[in-house]
């Protein structure tokens, strides 16, 4: 017993001893790593600094024309809502379809919904939409990243004009202030993944207004705030087989502003 405690005592010391040091040249400094490569030193570019009162890159068009193909959604202030409270002007094309080649998925059949905000309220607004598609089950979907697809839609309506997607659509929207013309911003949703078996579904989109309501919590509680929000819904016709963008089109009436 007292050999082995004398080793377990020494094992430290020994351990303390063979401990390997860093090489050094006669002046005391450390030596350079001889595996060190240039590409090494290389960092990647710094990350822009995100900014939300950044200010959207707007287009003038005609302002109370109606737009071939579009859905003109009323902006009036209905009796539910609040005084003071701001809405932008939306309209949207419905719903379409388009195959896009994704990297790493390969050809994916993307839905889109194309659209254009307007700011008349006299002062700058923040947009920071949100799109969530739901189907008639009450199943929710999100609208997703897809910069490929942005690219691809942007060829197919109007190459000219700048199109934002998810994400880069955040930002300060200046108020229309030239006779005639409206200063509008031009986006659009995109999904990936979406119910094929559903023949009714709504788009609903909120980040459109600063209006909301508080209602009681069920079961008591904090109540719960519900946004102002549009609500587009569409009819699908056929199967889920053959997906065909002919067959989807607007309900009747087309929308509806609801507190979701």
């Amino acid at each position: 017993m007292a050999a082995g405690l004398l080793m377990a005592t020494a094992l430290p010391a020994m351990a303390q001893q063979e401990a390997p040091q860093p090489a050094e040249n006669n002046t005391g400094a450390a030596q350079p790593n001889p595996y060190h490569k240039p590409e090494d030193d290389a960092r990647p570019d710094p990350v822009p600094p995100f900014r939300l009162d950044k200010t959207l890159k707007t287009i003038p068009v005609p302002k109370d024309r109606v737009l071939y193909n579009y859905e003109m959604v009323d902006a009036s202030l209905l009796p539910r809502d609040k005084k003071g409270i701001w809405v932008l002007d939306f309209a949207c094309k419905k719903l379409r379809l388009r195959t896009v080649e994704i990297p790493g998925k390969g050809r994916k059949q993307v839905f889109y919904l194309y659209y254009k905000v307007a700011n008349r309220t006299g002062a700058p607004r923040m947009f920071a939409p949100q799109f969530v598609m739901v189907n008639e089950k009450g199943q929710r979907f999100e609208d997703e990243v897809i910069p490929e697809a942005v690219q691809v839609i942007r060829r197919r309506e109007d190459d000219s004009i700048p199109l934002l997607g998810a994400v880069d659509n955040i930002g300060m929207i200046p108020p229309s202030t030239k006779p005639n013309v409206d200063d509008a911003v031009f986006g659009v949703a995109t999904w990936e993944r979406w119910d094929p078996k559903a023949d009714r579904f709504s788009i609903y989109v909120r980040g459109l207004s600063d209006g909301y309501v508080e209602v009681p919590a069920q079961g008591g509680g904090k109540p719960v705030a519900k946004y102002k929000t549009l609500r587009l819904d569409f009819i699908r016709h056929g199967d889920e087989r053959n997906l065909d963008e002919r067959e989807i089109e607007f309900a009747d009436p087309a929308y509806e502003w609801v507190y979701w």
